[in-house]
């Protein structure tokens, strides 16, 4: 049981040493100090939201804005309602019963 966990506990000290000393190295010189201090949070274009959240909300309004303005345009021109001048009665496209 003791060479097991002196075998556990020496591989995972040696990935931790391999980890330590070329994991995360960053260039320090890559960025400026007042590169970051201008903008803290590039990502983020609102308090919630990345660039790419803000377009698809923007596209979406205005998709459901033209579509409202479509259905407005048929109930101001009474496309919205069948007609009473035709002897026939109007077609259920429902599919109910009246």
């Amino acid at each position: 049981m003791k060479t097991t966990a002196r075998k556990s506990f020496a591989g995972l000290a040696i990935v931790t040493a391999l980890c330590a000393v070329g994991g995360c190295q960053s260039d320090p010189n890559a960025v400026s100090f007042n590169s970051i201090k201008r903008d803290i949070t590039p990502e983020m274009m609102t308090l919630t939201e990345r660039p790419v959240d803000v377009d698809r909300n923007i596209a979406m309004n205005w998709n459901q804005n033209l579509r409202g303005a479509w259905m407005d345009l048929g109930r101001a021109m009474y496309w919205d309602q069948p007609s009473m001048l035709s002897p026939h009665g109007p077609i259920e496209t429902s599919g109910q019963m009246k």
